[in-house]
């Protein structure tokens, strides 16, 4: 039985759904190695405080690693010990090297979420639904120096829908790739992995996300601001004097006023409705801060706002 070890986030349902396969698959776990707690950030988190991943590990006296760099020689003489036939690395942000990917005797291997070579780097699913893509996926991919620029082995594309999140297209992109691990593990006990080459002359790069990027501005297209909300609800934000306003949902309408961006044109029951350009955004709940949630309506209410005023 294959003797694999496996790397992920402890943070992510992305790592925690794939560890739940291979934890079904006909191999031997022999160890898994978390990204230290400051490193665990991820744009689609596991909805429990507690990580399944790692209490499952405990539960199995599976060895648990956590290191700081991925080339600190205690730890790779720790993996070495271990004799492992298979990497299995999923959602994990440290860079392995060479003298690393050298342990296992068959090859380290990554799933990467997105349709290699577009979308190397980090958070491939929020990038690729910010570009509006209209096919996302994942690729499964022999690992080397680069960042996923490895020869792929497996490959499936998801169609893109105009209302995803970060969550909903992860959810269908899991639900062709968890398979895949099964799928991987008896090819590699088989000796059946067969990898080709990435495509040449092409490919894209995306590093972390920060602040700015959930940054709103009413100047921008009503649907460009509808899909930044949707894809990450309650992260994007607009900057008033009083703070930050989150915005959880928003729609788009059609504005045949010719009030500037920013301006309220309505203000119903639980939604208000605010000028872009062009068209304008239905927006439902917000939180100002990390005050309590919501709606527009009781937000713009609590602030003495009217149609005509200008959130800014």
């Amino acid at each position: 039985m294959l003797r694999v070890v496996f790397f992920g986030n402890s943070a992510s349902g992305f790592t925690t759904r794939h560890f739940e396969a291979l934890l079904a698959a006909p191999a031997d776990l022999i160890g898994l190695v978390d990204l230290p707690q400051e490193r665990r950030s991820t744009t689609n988190p596991t909805q429990n405080s507690s990580s399944a991943l790692v209490q499952e590990a405990y539960r199995q006296d599976i060895p648990i690693f956590t290191p700081e760099s991925t080339d600190e020689s205690g730890f790779i003489n720790s993996l070495s010990r271990l004799n492992p036939d298979l990497f299995i690395v999923i959602g994990y942000a440290l860079i392995l090297k060479q003298r690393l990917l050298e342990l296992p005797r068959l090859m380290a291997v990554n799933f990467h979420a997105s349709l290699l070579p577009e979308y190397r780097g980090k958070h491939p699913v929020f990038w690729a639904l910010r570009n509006a893509e209209k096919w996302a996926g994942l690729s499964v991919h022999a690992m080397d120096r680069g960042i996923d620029t490895g020869d792929l082995i497996y490959q499936v594309r998801v169609r893109t829908r105009r209302n995803d999140s970060v969550a909903s297209l992860y959810e269908r992109i899991m639900a062709r790739s968890l398979p895949l691990v099964e799928r991987l593990v008896h090819d590699a006990a088989r000796g059946n992995i067969c990898p080709y080459p990435q495509p040449q002359g092409s490919g894209s790069y995306y590093s972390g996300t920060n602040d700015e990027d959930f940054r709103l501005d009413w100047n921008w297209p009503a649907e460009r601001i509808r899909r930044y909300i949707t894809i990450t609800p309650g992260k994007c934000y607009i900057e008033l004097d009083e703070g930050r306003l989150y915005i959880i949902d928003a729609r788009t309408e059609v504005n045949q006023n010719a009030m500037p961006p920013g301006s309220i044109l309505r203000i119903g029951r639980q939604r208000a409705v605010v000028a872009a350009s062009p068209g304008a955004v239905s927006v439902g709940q917000v939180r100002l801060g990390e005050r309590k949630v919501e709606s527009m309506a009781v937000f713009c209410q609590s602030k003495g706002m009217v149609a005509g005023d200008i959130v800014t």
